[in-house]
């Protein structure tokens, strides 16, 4: 069983609360250069446009890196690189989703380490440092992963197979989940999230190493998720809201009790999963918690989300 409850230095979770988060760099760490890590898709939809004027506005230089796959390379770590070497940042800030914030987390040890066999960290965590030369900010633009409260990162080598990466020198100085950053996701792109941050969340739950630390996180995310995304699929914002917050707990909870995670698992339940008796006493619990009769009619609501 896990012993730990491994978690960012500091967490803000409520809509417009990421440039009071961000006025910590200037004031409380006195940062003087940020590089910022972002998407192509979300570079040119100006997500992260609002982050880079309020850090120029503070005084802080800004360097910006956009080139990264929907999951990111070690070709585009290799890439970013060059600039992260001459800028010199003090903080790396991630801005996005799991791709963006796993390439902000990788680079972090690759500032300290340039050569760092990331395959071999990937195989022994003992091997990624910590990184004294710079903080670290995520802010999550989706709501798919809680990679912004997560220890993980998530690449892809240069055969082309996924490696994760795992270690509380990974988890971020300051994580931001603001809502204000989901305006630009889809209906479709809201209920895809929902599906799949439920997923890990109930599988994290089944898990035998969850505990009582995580178990609460989790309880309540899958709560938000299953009576919330209907509402924020049709532009509610407490709703979008909702989901945001349940990604970062689910984040929370699934770093401090899984080893790695599986990206292209299918959605929660598969029929492998479902039941076939009344002796599946850890699903009755969490339908219970849930305030459902029994596991099948949790079950059902899964079920329901995935056919909005």
């Amino acid at each position: 069983m896990k012993q730990a409850l491994n978690l960012p230095k500091k967490i803000y979770f409520k809509t417009g609360s990421a440039p009071v988060a961000l006025r910590e760099l200037s004031d409380i760490y006195h940062c003087n250069r940020a590089l910022l890590i972002t998407d192509p898709k979300l570079y040119l939809a100006g997500v992260a446009a609002p982050v880079v004027d309020q850090l120029r506005h503070q005084g802080i230089r800004v360097a910006e890196y956009f080139t990264i796959g929907e999951t990111v390379s070690y070709e585009d770590l290799r890439g970013a690189l060059p600039k992260l070497n001459e800028f010199q940042p003090d903080v790396i800030l991630g801005v996005g989703g799991e791709n963006a914030l796993s390439a902000a987390k990788a680079l972090l040890a690759l500032y300290v380490d340039s050569e760092l066999d990331l395959t071999a960290a990937a195989d022994d965590s003992h091997l990624i440092p910590a990184c004294d030369k710079a903080k670290l900010v995520l802010i999550a633009a989706d709501c798919t992963s809680g990679a912004q409260t997560s220890p993980f990162a998530v690449l892809k080598d240069d055969e082309g197979e996924i490696r994760v990466l795992k270690s509380i020198y990974l988890l971020p100085e300051l994580s931001i989940t603001d809502a204000d950053f989901t305006q630009w996701l889809t209906a479709e792109g809201i209920k895809n999230g929902a599906l799949k941050v439920l997923s890990f969340a109930v599988r994290t739950y089944l898990d035998p190493n969850c505990t009582e630390f995580t178990n609460g996180l989790l309880v309540d995310a899958i709560s938000l998720l299953l009576k919330d995304t209907k509402a924020a699929m049709h532009g509610n914002p407490a709703a979008r809201e909702h989901l945001h917050n349940a990604a970062a707990l689910v984040g929370a909870a699934c770093g401090s009790v899984l080893d790695t995670v599986t990206t292209d698992l299918p959605n929660f339940p598969t029929n492998e999963e479902r039941p076939t008796g009344d002796n599946d006493i850890r699903c009755a619990n969490l339908a219970e918690q849930l305030g459902f009769h029994d596991c099948r009619a949790f079950l059902a609501n899964c079920d329901a989300l995935a056919m909005l």
